[in-house]
């Protein structure tokens, strides 16, 4: 049975605001989407938290001109998940544009009524 948030979003409902609102930029958005203790992996071992990440988006330092899911596996149970994706992206990052497909993985819990990423990483798919 899928776990609904008070908003009645599923979790594969909330990862697909969350890629609508990276596309976007949309740091409103995003600040309802993720844990405001996040810790999120990124490529090089680098972790970054939510503060970070939502002033990277919107300073413009991030911007996603492309991020198109090709693939996803999702696990939820009882108000906890995990998502893994496949993702083609074109993002600049502090003015590199970096062209790559990405392996994602999130994990999720509803806090506060609603599910929120609250660690992952993403990794150059080989």
């Amino acid at each position: 049975m899928t776990t609904r948030d008070d908003r009645g979003r599923s979790i594969d409902q909330a990862q697909d605001a969350l890629h609508q609102a990276m596309r976007g930029g949309d740091v409103s958005h995003l600040r309802e989407l993720l844990y405001e203790g996040l810790a999120f992996e990124l490529p090089g071992e680098s972790v970054v938290g939510r503060a970070a990440d939502l002033d990277a988006h919107a300073s413009g330092a991030t911007r996603f001109d492309k991020l198109s899911e090709l693939h996803r596996s999702t696990l939820e149970h009882d108000g906890h998940g995990r998502t893994s994706s496949l993702v083609d992206i074109v993002v600049f990052d502090r003015g590199h544009r970096i062209e790559a497909r990405m392996s994602y993985r999130r994990f999720w819990s509803i806090i506060e009524g609603r599910w929120q990423v609250v660690a992952g990483s993403a990794e150059p798919f080989a």
